[in-house]
């Protein structure tokens, strides 16, 4: 049985523009994705910015200004 009582405090810095984000995961889930689990398999209940700021060190914001969406024609 998981145990969802236990979380972890992160707080991880974009490394384009150095902003700090803080966030709370279950310390179980993140254990998970420490050994290999997909970052949106563990952590379902994250932000988008908040998984790729653990994948990447990469704010929305930066992610965003590096890969803009195209335009549909």
């Amino acid at each position: 049985m998981r145990d969802l009582s236990e979380t972890k405090d992160l707080a991880v810095w974009c490394r384009e523009c150095s902003r700090r984000v803080s966030f709370t995961v279950l310390a179980i889930d993140y254990a998970d994705w420490q050994i290999g689990r997909y970052a949106q398999d563990a952590f379902p209940y994250l932000t988008d910015d908040q998984r790729e700021l653990l994948i990447s060190e990469t704010c929305g914001s930066c992610f965003d200004e590096m890969f803009p969406e195209e335009e549909e024609d």
